[in-house]
């Protein structure tokens, strides 16, 4: 074994990392590098330096992978720090070289893949991940850069940017450019009942275009990363950013202050005609006057039906036209004068047309140069008076019976401390249920194909539909209580105990009006998926409120749960701001609307689109047993 070439060793302890043969691998990894550094001193040729340097990086990586696996996360760390440390010092490339490297030999997957499962979720161990979240990161851009095909080059790509592309924008959500298709029905007939919306290309050239464009968006993304000179487009990367960050309604948000947004007709509109025209105009009263630099349409899959036809800018008695060219998906301003007064008026018209039934969906953007930009969702429901009638119907069934809590009706103080992470609350402001039914039971509920461009949409949307469902049940536990403030309380039973409120906080207990029993449906949802509730003081001598402001609620947590009662477990900010002492009584109201995690929020981590959607043409060989 001492006799092995390091190459050789190294090619071994990849084939035992890929048959999980975890130990060998790390013998195997260790035995070349001990080999590299027995090497003898004579000076080497570049060539022979950057074989070694090749190996020793491979090496290192697997042994990586393999430490991870067997959960030695001191000695992954170790090598993490050491592989950055001689790879990146160098600054001349050479290290993501290999990376490259690997990634077309198909080695690079494999550590990838660890890495990605390894700091999924908790930290190891509670160690510090910084520098194997660093070298996870580097693996990832190097699979998205090797993704652009080989036949390509930069020069092809940026003529595109350059000229104008000639074909439709292709659909988003894809991982790879060798998911767009070519449609099967508009190659054999010549035509295709989804017209421009079609997510498969229409001919090969279009298929084609598309793969360019992808390779495109990743080349102008990797210099963006890399902070060199690239002209980049405004809303690719307002996407991006606001996709990547944890925090994203600092990102986009749908009103900002200091400026009232008006809109006519509603934002939500249904239309019973195939060929169909619409026109929304937004009223952007800011006040102080500030500069609108830009509008735009953000998304591409309904781009081709709508566009910005009209903007103007004053004050109330003067609108001044402003230049906006045939087809504006992008609008970009700062050249109005505002003369010194103290507020200014935009006027934002964006027309929609159709000559198709389904759901088009578009978000406009308006940018004043700050973040969070502001931005107003629009949608279109084209459907037939048949299927008018049977959503219409779906739509007065799920009509819940109470009036939703929520931060449009009320003032929620959230329960502090807040246990939620900083990627679940950024999931919960990103995918927010619709306050409408109108917005859930569309045109494209009723599509009964699930294809690789619309399942994760689908699936968000049919989800909505149920957590609301969810809600209507336990709505009907919206009630008024007499709650009784404890400073601990006991459980008696197998899972019996005592409980004591700490750091100002208290418990409320309150008996249930109905036996809360596993049997009913909203018995089962109050067990199993609430975890919090919202309360509201009932005063006898309501204070009059002042026009424009809502009533506070508090979030409280329930502590725990019996057939009869409920524990809740109530912040010190509600404490202090109510007056609660322990031993008192208060009549309050109570909405059980808090339903867990919103279900959702996971469809947004289903990105194998490939295990869902197999290659139905490729060919698999099945073995068959000498014996069948």
């Amino acid at each position: 074994m001492a006799d092995r070439r390091p190459e050789e060793a190294c090619e071994q302890a990849c084939e035992s990392l890929k048959q999980q043969d975890y130990e060998v691998a790390v013998k195997l990894c260790t035995e070349a590098l001990l080999a590299l550094g027995q090497a003898p001193p004579a000076q080497p040729s570049p060539a022979g330096q950057a074989q070694s340097d090749r190996i020793k990086i491979e090496s290192l990586l697997y042994r990586i992978a393999s430490f991870l696996q067997l959960k030695k996360y001191g000695q992954a760390d170790e090598d993490c720090r050491h592989v950055l440390g001689e790879g990146l010092a160098k600054g001349d490339g050479s290290f993501r070289a290999v990376l490259c490297c690997m990634h077309l030999k198909g080695k690079l997957q494999i550590v990838s893949n660890v890495l990605s499962k390894s700091l999924m979720g908790e930290s190891l161990n509670g160690m510090v991940t910084k520098d194997l979240t660093r070298l996870k990161t580097l693996l990832a851009e190097t699979e998205a850069a090797g993704k652009v095909p080989s036949g390509y080059h930069v020069e092809d790509l940026e003529e595109g940017s350059r000229d104008g592309w000639q074909f439709r924008p292709p659909p988003r959500g894809v991982t790879s450019s060798e998911e767009y298709t070519l449609c099967k029905r508009f190659l054999e007939q010549g035509i295709c009942r989804y017209g421009a919306q079609c997510t498969s290309a229409h001919s090969q050239e279009e298929l084609t275009e598309w793969q360019k464009r992808y390779a495109s968006r990743l080349i102008r993304l990797k210099q963006q990363k890399e902070n060199k000179q690239c002209s980049g487009s405004y809303m690719e990367t307002l996407i991006e950013k606001w996709m990547n960050s944890l925090s994203p309604e600092k990102v986009l948000s749908e009103s900002i202050e200091g400026v009232r947004v008006e809109h006519n007709p509603e934002l939500s509109v249904t239309v019973t005609t195939k060929k169909s025209h619409q026109t929304w105009t937004f009223a952007l009263t800011c006040k102080p006057a500030r500069m609108l630099y830009r509008v735009a349409l953000l998304y591409d899959a309904h781009r081709p039906h709508f566009s910005i036809v009209a903007i103007s800018a004053g004050d109330s008695t003067t609108q001044v036209s402003q230049e906006v060219p045939e087809n504006c998906q992008e609008w970009i301003g700062g050249k109005m004068v505002q003369n010194g007064i103290d507020h200014y008026i935009y006027k934002v018209s964006i027309a929609f047309n159709t000559e198709i039934f389904g759901t088009f969906r578009q978000t406009v953007v308006f940018d004043f140069g700050l973040e969070p930009v502001l931005m107003q969702r629009v949608m279109i429901d084209a459907a037939s008076t048949e299927d008018l009638e049977y959503l219409m119907h779906a739509r007065q069934q799920l009509l819940t019976t109470a009036k939703r809590w929520d931060s449009t009706s009320k003032t929620i103080v959230e329960f502090e401390p807040n246990e939620t992470t900083e990627l679940e609350k950024s999931l919960l402001t990103r995918y927010q249920i619709p306050l409408s039914a109108d917005q859930l039971f569309t045109q494209s509920v009723l599509d009964k194909s699930l294809t690789k461009t619309n399942y994760q949409s689908r699936l968000h949307d049919l989800l909505y539909i149920e957590e609301i469902a969810q809600y209507k049940e336990v709505s009907k536990f919206n009630i008024k209580v007499q709650l009784q403030i404890v400073a601990s309380f006991m459980l008696t039973g197998v899972s019996g105990g005592a409980k004591y409120a700490q750091n100002g906080q208290l418990f409320g207990r309150f008996k249930l009006t109905e036996t809360l029993s596993e049997d009913t449906l909203a018995g089962r949802l109050v067990m199993t998926k609430v975890n919090a509730v919202y309360l509201l003081p009932v005063t006898k001598e309501k204070s009059a409120q002042t026009q424009g402001t809502k009533e506070k609620v508090y979030e409280a947590a329930i502590e725990e749960k019996t057939k009869d009662y409920i524990f809740l477990r109530v912040s010190r900010e509600c404490c202090e701001e109510l007056n609660l002492r322990a031993d008192c009584e208060m009549q309050v109201s109570l909405s059980g609307g808090v339903v867990g995690m919103q279900t959702a929020c996971l469809m947004s981590l289903l990105a194998a689109i490939k295990i869902w959607f197999g290659d139905t043409k490729r060919y698999v060989f099945i073995p068959r047993h000498a014996s069948c």
